[in-house]
């Protein structure tokens, strides 16, 4: 067995919390949290578009404004669990270009596509942040229930703040990779 991070690909479970800082194993509990209740949100919705489905046969009347809700929480959703996806690894890689490679090479690798998420999810949030200064500011609202379009936004920066550590921890865990599997050389001090 290797001393190295093991690399996690394919969004199998982060390794557990003592191969990670206090910080890191941290940010993996609040990930997988929030995944959780990204969860359960899309959840409910299923449920509600179920029963808004079986109202409108039974009565011929769906539920009000259902199509405003679920564009709503499902954007609030998707974004929740983004941090899970990195700190798992899950996002979408090309393994043909990978498999032949060392493990410092597949952690050069990671820690590639780690600093490209943080600095990505960095320009998510800046972003995101301006247009809930703008949505705040010019107060638009859904047609039917009147619900205010500003309110997606809090859990959609807090996601965004989520994904961020999360890319910082596997950026880190990369880095350390790349030098656990830095070859030795014999007779360097």
């Amino acid at each position: 067995m290797s001393d190295s991070p093991e690399l996690h690909e394919g969004g199998s479970e982060p390794p557990p919390p003592a191969a990670r800082t206090r910080a890191g194993a941290l940010v993996v509990r609040a990930a997988r949290w929030w995944a959780l209740l990204g969860g359960v949100l899309t959840l409910a919705l299923a449920l509600m578009t179920a029963a808004s489905a079986v109202s409108n046969i039974l009565t011929g009347r769906p539920f009000a404004a259902d199509y405003e809700l679920v564009k709503h929480i499902i954007a609030i959703a998707i974004f929740m669990f983004l941090p899970y996806c990195q700190i798992t690894g899950s996002n979408v890689t090309v393994d043909i270009f990978t498999e032949r490679m060392s493990e410092r090479g597949k952690h050069a690798m990671a820690a590639f596509s780690s600093l490209f998420a943080v600095a990505f999810s960095a320009l998510l949030l800046v972003q995101m942040y301006g247009g809930f200064q703008s949505y705040l500011r010019y107060m638009e609202v859904t047609p039917v229930l009147r619900l205010p379009l500003w309110t997606a936004f809090p859990p959609i920066l807090l996601s965004l703040v989520l994904l961020l550590l999360a890319a910082c921890v596997t950026l880190a865990e990369s880095w350390r990779g790349i030098h656990a599997a830095a070859p030795t050389t014999e007779g360097r001090t």
